[in-house]
């Protein structure tokens, strides 16, 4: 009978690379959004320039696409592969995180939600009234009618869905940079 790790090993590296790497960004993106929680900041109302996702997926996207190619594809990497590899390690570590969030805010701090609602509205009504105008008064008063009834389902699937556009664009640069050159 063969061990579990002869099962694994079988499978092909285009899927075990990317779970790993995965793991290992949705392990560090949990670490990363308790810390600043607990600090004080709530992770989902950082700007997206300042979101941790902005540094850790470009590191995590070159380390698993290049693991691929140098230790699992003898040195070779098409494009198509590239993408494979960088989406699928993006996708994992999107879905396991958003999957946190709703654990996180339905389970163990149940308050998350109303926080995030109170100070949400703050930072909306702090807006200037130069931003008001260039995204619209209608646009304005509807974010503040439908911020209350905002749900954990709500923004956690709001943080899986603003991972993979970020994710996706990484995945296509790298796979260009890291890609086999035609000679």
């Amino acid at each position: 009978m063969p061990a579990d790790s002869d099962k694994i090993e079988t499978i092909n590296p285009i899927f075990i690379v990317p779970f790993r790497y995965g793991l290992l960004a949705s392990v560090i993106s949990i670490a990363l959004f308790l810390i600043l929680y607990y600090a004080g900041k709530n992770p989902l109302l950082i700007p997206a320039i300042l979101d941790f996702r902005v540094i850790l997926f470009p590191i995590i996207l070159v380390f698993a696409i290049r693991d691929f190619k140098e230790l699992k594809n003898r040195r070779v990497l098409h494009f198509w592969q590239g993408l494979s590899v960088g989406f699928q390690t993006i996708l994992i570590s999107s879905l396991i995180m958003a999957i946190f969030i709703f654990i996180f805010g339905g389970l163990i701090e149940p308050q998350f939600v109303q926080e995030y609602i109170l100070k949400m509205t703050d930072q909306i009504n702090s807006l200037s009234e130069e931003v008001i105008e260039s995204i619209g008064e209608d646009a304005f008063v509807r974010s503040l009618e439908l911020l209350p009834d905002t749900t954990i389902f709500d923004l956690s699937f709001d943080y899986f869905l603003k991972s993979l556009p970020y994710g996706v664009f990484l995945t296509i640069i790298i796979s260009l940079i890291l890609r086999k050159k035609t000679i």
